[in-house]
Parts: structure tokens; C-alpha cells; sequence
């Protein structure tokens, strides 16, 4: 990808619905958390239009999708919210509680991975809400985590965590063991961050207005995107391997596009 080059394809419009996160469902669909509205919308990523759309019983945050037909949303009163993607229609599903107020999320090997700040940290946990794991400042003995944010994870177990406290991305394994950190002038700011391999990540830097990828093997960053969106920072991010389309949003009801040529 380090030698490909992004050309840019109409932007996906959404009418006053402001992202708070989005995911890749389909080829042809995404899923977006629309925090001021308390909703998740499914939408046609081609056209923009609204599939189908749920309210929720509070704000969602971030989601993810735990297998084909389900996504699952955090919210800031300790609970998940799963939910059914079924074609083109949403359907509520469980609600789990867990014993922290979770931020970012994603989906690993069959449970669930989040984010946290009270104290800040990281948890592996089943869809039950059992935890598995733990990682914070006070089971590291130091300050791992200031304000951890979005996660993904890779085929090879790695978990990678942006924090904005520290300006760092954490990458952990299986047992919440510390391997690398990254940092640098290009990772301001840190916030939603995707894996396209075990080898190579793209995050936003939005303090920069930068879209910067990662090699981990190497740590070597190249900015892929400078201020893709003029005046708004980019912050989420979504990858479709099938069509080559990189979907890149900011806190904005608009979504930008680039396919790889």
C-alpha cells in the first residue's frame, strides 16, 4: 500500500447525522453510531442512503462488528448494547453489563476488547461481560494509559490501542502484555485506527489533520492523507479490501472516500 496512491471518490453525504464512530459491514453498507441522535444507522456505502436505523436507550460511542450479523456499541453508563444486522435491517439484540465505562471496542477471538479511563485501561471480556483480562496504570505498576481511545486488532492476536493523553499507539498481545509503543510527530493526537494485515495499520492523527500509515515490523509512518476534509480532523476510519476503498470520517456528517489505484 506504501506504494499505491489514494484518488478520491465522491464524498457519502449524510444529512445532519454527525458520526461519533462507523464500521465496515458489507461491501456495499456501513454502520455508523450517531451519538447526538442515540442511534446506530445502517447505510448504503455507494449512495449514503439510510437502510435502517435503531434508537438506543442511551449515547452510544464506538462499535465494532463481533461476527457478520452483529455489531455491539458502547455506552457511558457501563453497559453494551448488540445489535443484528440482518441485509438491510437492524434488530436489537442483548445488552451486557460490564464493570467499567467502556470507550473503544473490537471484536477478539470470540470475545470482546475495550477501553477505559477510570483508571484508564484496557479489558479483554466475554460477550457476557466476564472479564478476562485487565490492563490498567495500577495492575502495570506505571502509566501505561492517559486517555485510551479506539482499538483494533490484527489475525495474529495483536491488539493496538490509540491513546490521546499520551499521543502513543500500545501494542499488546493475547495476555494484555506490553510488545511496542509508537509515537512520533506524525501520531498527534491519536484516535481511530484500523489493521489491514498483521503489518500494517492506518490511524488517524487528528490533532495534524493527518491519516498516517504504520508498519509496526519497521516503525516506519508515511502520511497517507494531509488534511483530507479542509477544516474538519479526521477521527474514524473504515477499510474495504474487496472494492480497495479507504472510508475516512470526521466528527461531521460526511464521510470521505479514496480508492487505491
Amino acid at each position: 500500500m506504501t506504494s499505491t496512491k489514494l484518488k478520491q471518490q465522491p464524498n457519502i453525504q449524510l444529512h445532519k447525522h454527525v458520526i461519533s464512530d462507523m464500521v465496515l459491514v458489507a461491501t456495499d453498507q456501513l454502520l455508523l453510531s450517531i451519538r447526538e441522535q442515540c442511534k446506530v444507522i445502517l447505510v448504503n456505502s455507494e449512495s449514503g442512503q439510510v437502510l435502517s436505523e435503531i434508537v438506543l436507550q442511551d449515547t452510544p460511542g464506538y462499535i465494532c462488528m463481533t461476527s457478520a450479523s452483529q455489531a455491539a456499541a458502547t455506552f457511558l453508563n457501563k453497559t453494551i448494547q448488540f445489535v443484528q444486522v440482518n441485509k438491510t435491517t437492524l434488530q436489537m439484540d442483548s445488552t451486557t453489563n460490564v464493570d467499567v465505562n467502556a470507550y473503544g471496542i473490537a471484536s477478539y477471538r470470540n470475545h470482546i476488547v475495550v477501553s477505559y479511563i477510570h483508571p484508564p485501561g484496557v479489558k479483554i471480556i466475554s460477550k457476557d461481560g466476564t472479564t478476562i483480562r485487565n490492563l490498567d496504570n495500577t495492575t502495570a505498576g506505571r502509566d501505561v494509559f492517559k486517555l485510551p481511545r479506539c482499538i483494533a486488532t490484527t489475525p495474529d492476536g495483536s491488539i493496538y490501542v490509540t491513546d490521546w493523553g499520551t499521543g502513543e499507539i500500545t501494542r499488546l498481545d493475547s495476555s494484555l502484555t506490553i510488545l511496542q509503543t509508537f509515537s512520533g510527530d506524525m501520531l498527534n493526537d491519536p484516535h481511530g485506527i484500523i489493521s489491514l494485515n498483521t503489518d500494517l495499520l492506518i490511524v488517524c492523527s487528528s490533532y495534524d489533520y493527518k491519516v498516517v500509515l504504520i508498519r509496526p515490523s519497521t516503525n516506519r509512518m508515511t502520511v497517507l492523507l494531509d488534511k483530507p476534509s479542509g477544516k474538519d480532523k479526521p477521527r474514524y476510519l473504515c477499510f474495504c479490501k474487496e472494492q480497495k476503498k479507504l472510508y475516512v470520517a470526521p466528527q461531521a456528517d460526511k464521510i470521505l472516500v479514496y480508492k487505491l489505484s
